[in-house]
């Protein structure tokens, strides 16, 4: 069940593909006990994608757009697993890839033992998940009966342009606040709209494969780059708040500029893929993608 809208009959598209986010999540949420961290984890990125797909038809959709990505979005919050620490320790081994002879391996190895307890405490932690799996599910249940009775009246590309074109000109406009606010809050927020451009570049591959799944790698490139950057913004913060995880003073010492240094890389890297990717107007965007999809249909 793939995450891709054909261009035959947009509307059915639509309605399919919202269930099979749906069916995949609730799939995600009845692994065994073992598995359930990885589980919730996929579950909320079904989610991401639901919220993606709702998007690309908010003008159609109207005030139920409001609602269903309410609905969807408080499901993601109340499934918020804690991944802080174990987004850490992954974070972590990148960041002695990058700077394993300058932070040292004995120290390294020290602190990755101790992120990793963290990880497992944070993961034994998890007081009243099965209810709130439990109400998830049926939640989710009730979002998929109501997939029928949205409003997705308009025909053709035009079902999707008007969410094409302001997905992609919210990126840009992240983008351009990053440019002139370089905050740890402002890159999350460019993250966030460049995750849903991304999710409805996979939408819309199958309109034109080579071109769009060409802007979809790019686009997830730079998605975890950003994700990366937003990873060691915790770090820091976790390090100035408990400094104890991560070592002595002289470790302390070191980690500190070598985070900074790679935050500045992937922040370069970031913002070169992103004015690539954020050249164009957003009005032309969306026509060449219609001209795509048009061509695809015939």
């Amino acid at each position: 069940m793939s995450y891709k809208l054909r261009p035959k009959n947009p509307a059915a598209e639509v309605r399919k593909v919202a269930r099979q986010r749906i069916d995949k999540a609730i799939e995600a949420l009845g692994v065994p006990p073992a598995e359930r961290g990885e589980g919730v984890h996929k579950a909320r990125k079904r989610f991401k994608e639901l919220r993606a797909l709702l998007r690309l038809v908010r003008e159609p959709l109207g005030d139920e757009f409001k609602h269903e990505n309410r609905r969807v979005r408080d499901l993601g919050r109340m499934l918020a697993e804690s991944r802080d620490a174990t987004a850490m320790l992954e974070s972590w081994d990148l960041l002695m890839q990058r700077f394993a002879e300058r932070l040292g391996e004995p120290a390294s190895k020290q602190t990755r033992q101790r992120l990793q307890a963290s990880a497992r405490q944070a993961e034994g932690n998890a007081a009243d998940l099965d209810d709130r799996i439990a109400q998830a599910v049926s939640e989710l249940h009730a979002v998929k009966a109501s997939i029928d009775s949205w409003p997705l009246d308009a025909t053709g590309f035009g079902l999707l342009a008007a969410g094409v074109e302001r997905t992609y000109a919210d990126g840009a406009a992240e983008l351009a606040k990053v440019r002139s606010e370089p905050s740890d809050e402002q890159f999350h927020e460019w993250r966030k709209r460049v995750k849903d451009h991304w999710y409805q570049a996979q939408l819309l591959t199958p309109s034109w494969p080579m071109l769009m799944r060409l802007r979809a790698d790019s686009l997830k490139r730079l998605a975890d780059l950003l994700g990366d950057d937003h990873d060691l913004a915790m770090m820091q913060y976790l390090l100035r708040e408990q400094p104890q995880l991560f070592g002595d003073q002289p470790v302390l010492e070191r980690l500190g500029p070598a985070i900074a240094e790679r935050r500045s890389e992937l922040q370069r890297a970031a913002l070169g893929l992103g004015d690539e990717l954020y050249r164009e107007a957003p009005r032309d965007l969306a026509a060449r993608w219609r001209r795509y999809w048009d061509a695809a249909e015939h």
